[in-house]
């Protein structure tokens, strides 16, 4: 039981979800089996965990049956029917908070039924709740619809209602499609790059071409998705400020993930632009950080690593320290806890870094276990600019071997990563050469290395350090 499929589902469920699960068991409306009822009291005893000891097949028997012989078949019919009731009860508790949808379902429901004066009465009412909702997709999916079913009810009572409004329900079906679709390209296109898949666009130029050649009298949440998919795909700065400028004039209507979306969106395009050394974008992208931070824009459950990490790294590099502590301090704890004491330290030891207190990063790495670590590329590159700085010598010359060989073994290893961490060893060995008056550095073979390495932070660094030789 402890491990089966239902102990996995009853695990999910928040104190108050398990509460409300327990009242839509007992109603005889969605169950009207005494068993599943009484399957539900005998589990209940052991929420949140499922994992004590009385919790086994023959206990459970007995309380859902007392007096009866013990039968594994009808256990697991048994647990199957609970099953059922949890994904009725997602189904069910999903659709009940969806305001605008169930409002829909149930306006459509009075058409058909032509109560005629609760329609009235309640079309009223679902005007005003979209006039005060979220222009989030679901909220353009729901407005489509309720134009469509007053036109279905003018068709019957109003004719002339019903012609004025088909211009509405064909807008809003635009803006919905043009929304969804926007929001496809933008994962699509990027989850291609990453894995070189070879995705169908349709209807892609079309779209573009679309919003190219239309004036828009107000900012719409198709036309904020419109330029988050340029900025991905064109690249160009405009793109940029104006998104932020329609996230400010829009951002009352903006649904948190929406909000949220936009910030990564333009996160990932100040990355980009420090990458090709446009450092001044470090700014732009710690404001945006701030922005999403201010406004709670982090969606629930664990933060992801490559997100807190990258939030320290920018920070450190603009010399936000105190902030950056403070960060780490603020939302640690909603990192994986498995991953967590890795990811802090690997946080405290760029700070330290930025400031110049290389023995101190130095002290925060040693903290990791490099080989078990899901950062060894971003923790290699440090201790070798760390042993540079602090001219350890030795350990900079067996860190470069043993990174040399992680890089030509591990097949887990991008070719991109590969070739870029290559250049950065033989870069720093020639750097090496230089420092210490050695024969064979070149420093036009530095130049050029330079020149054709990827990664803005190993990149700026050994830069500098090139410049100083």
């Amino acid at each position: 039981m402890q491990k089966s499929q239902l102990a996995t589902i009853l695990r999910s469920l928040t104190k108050e979800e398990f509460k409300e699960f327990g009242r839509f068991v007992h109603s005889p409306y969605f169950n009207n089996r005494d068993e599943v009822s009484r399957y539900y009291d005998a589990l209940k005893e052991h929420y949140p965990l499922f994992r004590s000891d009385k919790l086994n097949e023959e206990n459970l028997f007995t309380k859902v049956y007392p007096g009866k012989k013990f039968s594994g078949v009808l256990l697991r019919k048994l647990n199957s029917l609970m099953i059922n009731q949890a994904l009725k009860f997602f189904a069910v508790s999903s659709f009940k908070e969806n305001e605008l949808e169930f409002n829909v379902k149930m306006l459509d429901r009075l058409r058909e039924k032509k109560l005629d004066a609760l329609f009235e009465k309640r079309s009223k009412y679902l005007s005003e709740l979209f006039s005060i909702t979220k222009h989030n997709f679901s909220y353009l999916e729901s407005k489509y619809k309720y134009t469509s079913i007053l036109n279905g009810y003018y068709l019957s009572n109003n004719e002339r209602s019903m012609l004025n409004n088909f211009q509405n329900e064909l807008d809003e079906f635009i803006e919905y499609f043009l929304g969804v679709s926007l929001l496809m390209y933008m994962r699509l296109g990027e989850w291609g790059k990453n894995f070189s898949m070879n995705i169908d666009m349709k209807f892609y130029d079309e779209v573009i071409n679309y919003f190219r050649k239309s004036s828009f009298k107000e900012v719409t949440i198709a036309r904020i998705y419109y330029n988050m998919v340029m900025l991905l795909n064109d690249g160009d700065e405009k793109y940029f400020f104006e998104l932020q400028k329609y996230r400010d004039l829009f951002e009352e209507k903006l649904s948190s993930i929406d909000d949220y979306n936009i910030g990564i969106i333009m996160m990932q395009y100040c990355y980009k632009r420090v990458m090709k050394g446009d450092t001044e974008y470090r700014r732009h992208q710690h404001d945006i950080t701030i922005y999403m931070l201010d406004k709670n824009l982090i969606p629930a459950g664990y933060v992801e690593p490559y997100f807190f990490t990258n939030v320290i790294r920018n920070a450190a590099n603009i010399q936000e320290f105190d902030w950056a502590e403070k960060f780490i301090k603020t939302y640690k704890p909603r990192l994986n806890p498995d991953f967590a004491p890795e990811i802090s330290d690997f946080s405290y030891a760029m700070i330290e870094f930025s400031r110049g207190e290389y023995e101190k990063a130095l002290k925060y790495l040693s903290k990791i276990n490099l080989e078990m670590s899901n950062m060894k590329i971003e923790i290699k590159n440090m201790l070798i600019m760390i042993y540079y700085e602090l001219d350890y010598s030795e350990e900079l010359f067996s860190m470069i071997d043993t990174y040399r060989h992680y890089l030509n073994r591990d097949k887990a290893v991008s070719e991109s990563i590969r070739q870029s961490g290559t250049l950065f060893i033989i870069l720093v060995s020639e750097l090496m050469k230089m420092k210490h008056k050695e024969k064979g550095g070149s420093a036009a073979k530095l130049k050029k290395g330079i020149e054709e390495l990827q990664g803005s932070g190993i990149k700026e660094w050994i830069s500098k350090k090139a410049e100083a030789v």
